[in-house]
C-alpha cells in the first residue's frame, strides 16, 4: 500500500505564508511519505485551487478571442498571468499573488497536503515564460495557429494540475535531475502521489 503524505507539524495560522516574503513554509518535524522534509513546502490543495481559478479565467479569455474575435480580454489576462507568476516566484502563493491568495483562501478550511516548493517554483518559472510569450504575441496582434496553440497548451497544463493533480513542470524538473541537467538537491522534494520525485541521495 503506498504511503500517504503525513504532516507532523501544526498548520500555520490563517492562510498566508509566514513570514509573508518567504517562498513556501518550513516545518521542523515535517515528514512526507516517510521521509523528513526540512525543505520549503507548499500546500498542494492551494496550488490546485489556484490552477483551477486560472483555468477558468484563461477559458473565458480564449473563448472571447476564438468565438468573437475580441482579443482585448486575452491581452489583459496574459499580462495578469505573467505578473502573477512573477510575483509567485518571489514570494510564493501568498500574499502578493492574486490568484494564489484567492486559491489558498478557498481551501483554508481543508487539511493541508504539503509538497516540495522547489519543483513548484521551477514549474511556475515555466508558466512565467509561457505567459510572457503569450503576452507579447497577443499584444503584437499576432493571430492564427501560434497563439491558439499556446493557449491550448496553457489550458491543458492547468487542467492537468487541477483535475489530475499532475504538475507537468514538476515532472520535467525530476526528469532533468535524473538526466544530470539540474543539480540534485540535498533532499529529494516530495511530489503528490510520487509522480515527479527524484532519487534520494545516499
Amino acid at each position: 500500500m503506498p504511503e500517504v503524505m503525513v504532516q507532523t507539524s501544526p498548520s500555520p495560522p490563517g492562510f498566508l505564508t509566514e513570514p509573508w516574503h518567504n517562498f513556501g513554509e518550513t516545518f521542523d518535524d515535517l515528514v512526507i511519505n516517510g521521509q523528513p522534509a526540512p525543505y520549503p513546502v507548499v500546500n498542494e490543495r492551494a496550488v490546485r485551487s489556484t490552477a483551477g481559478l486560472m483555468l477558468i479565467v484563461a477559458t473565458i479569455g480564449f473563448s472571447f478571442a476564438y468565438f468573437t474575435q475580441w482579443y482585448a480580454p486575452l491581452k489583459i489576462i496574459t499580462a495578469l498571468f505573467f505578473l502573477d507568476f512573477s510575483v509567485r516566484l518571489a514570494t510564493g502563493l501568498t500574499p502578493l499573488s492574486p490568484f494564489g491568495t484567492l486559491g489558498t483562501w478557498l481551501v483554508r478550511n481543508q487539511r493541508a497536503e504539503w509538497t516540495g516548493a522547489t519543483q513548484k517554483k521551477f514549474a511556475w518559472a515555466i508558466g512565467a515564460v509561457i505567459s510572457l510569450s503569450m503576452m507579447i504575441v497577443t499584444n503584437m496582434n499576432i493571430k492564427g495557429e501560434l497563439p491558439f496553440t499556446m493557449c491550448i497548451i496553457c489550458m491543458i497544463l492547468m487542467w492537468a494540475e487541477t483535475a489530475l493533480g499532475i504538475c507537468i513542470g514538476c515532472k520535467l524538473y525530476g526528469w532533468l535531475i535524473r538526466r544530470g541537467v539540474l543539480t540534485e538537491p540535498e533532499y529529494a522534494p516530495a511530489c503528490p502521489g510520487g509522480a515527479c520525485e527524484v532519487p534520494q541521495p545516499d
